[in-house]
């Protein structure tokens, strides 16, 4: 089934079956955090991916087979196989050919004003913030102080690892995080880019959430007297239909 075949509406709830978007297959692996990213964006617009879902086992490099590399040469997950057979990943991107398919609810804007303001909060915590996270983490997988299921898992999949840099990563981003706080100081809002969840939400949900570990840290555990705004932006993202369930989808395919 294509998922052209199958889009909910926001307003009921009910499914429309005339709507085509163009997407053939999901390739996922719904417990890690960009695969999360889209699925919560998709059911946040009302989009039905798992009608369509191929989970792919990252931890045995499956997502660089031939087969998966054919559609997809960057070989990482999540990405789109369109109804032509072109691939489509970077989890942005698969976010914007969301939003241009089915532009209601608009979760990036519905001007050129509301757009670039999105973005504009979107680079800024993607940059200092979920880059320096993902990296961290990287790191310290090679480092002396992880150990358990995470150790080692990157050995020979990324092309670079400095397990001797992963505090100062981490620290980085929490940096941004602290300025995030004071931002919100001066112009209190619900969410990062403003008054309406937006990507920017969805992409700070799966970093905060999924990289709260043992051993790698907390950020808001470890910091919450520093952090009380963004403390409470993830107690109301956790209250949100579209999180919970995608994170109940990941326990049903975790389970499975």
């Amino acid at each position: 089934m294509c998922i052209r075949d199958r889009v909910s509406t926001q307003s009921t709830g009910e499914t429309d079956w005339t709507m085509s978007i163009g997407i053939k297959t999901f390739y996922t692996a719904s417990f890690a955090p960009n695969p999360q990213l889209v699925d919560i964006f998709a059911r946040e617009k009302g989009i039905d991916l798992e009608s369509i879902e191929k989970q792919v086992n990252i931890l045995i490099n499956e997502n660089r087979s031939p087969e998966m590399l054919k559609i997809n040469p960057a070989g990482q997950v999540p990405f789109f196989e369109m109804d032509d057979g072109k691939g489509l990943s970077d989890t942005i991107a698969m976010c914007e050919y969301l939003e241009d398919v089915k532009p209601e609810p608009a979760l990036i804007g519905t001007d050129p004003a509301t757009k670039a303001n999105t973005r504009m909060w979107q680079r800024r915590m993607e940059e200092h913030f979920v880059y320096p996270t993902f990296e961290a983490f990287r790191f310290w997988t090679e480092s002396d102080d992880c150990a358990g299921d995470f150790k080692g898992i990157f050995a020979g999949k990324s092309p670079m690892l400095l397990p001797q840099v992963w505090r100062e990563m981490r620290e980085w981003a929490l940096v941004k995080l602290r300025w995030l706080e004071e931002q919100k100081k001066d112009s209190p809002s619900e969410f990062v880019a403003g008054d309406d969840f937006s990507v920017v939400d969805c992409q700070m949900y799966i970093t905060l959430s999924f990289f709260a570990i043992p051993g790698f840290g907390d950020f808001l555990t470890d910091n919450a007297a520093e952090l009380p705004w963004t403390v409470a932006y993830m107690e109301r993202l956790k209250e949100r239909e579209s999180i919970k369930a995608s994170t109940a989808h990941i326990a049903d395919v975790m389970g499975a």
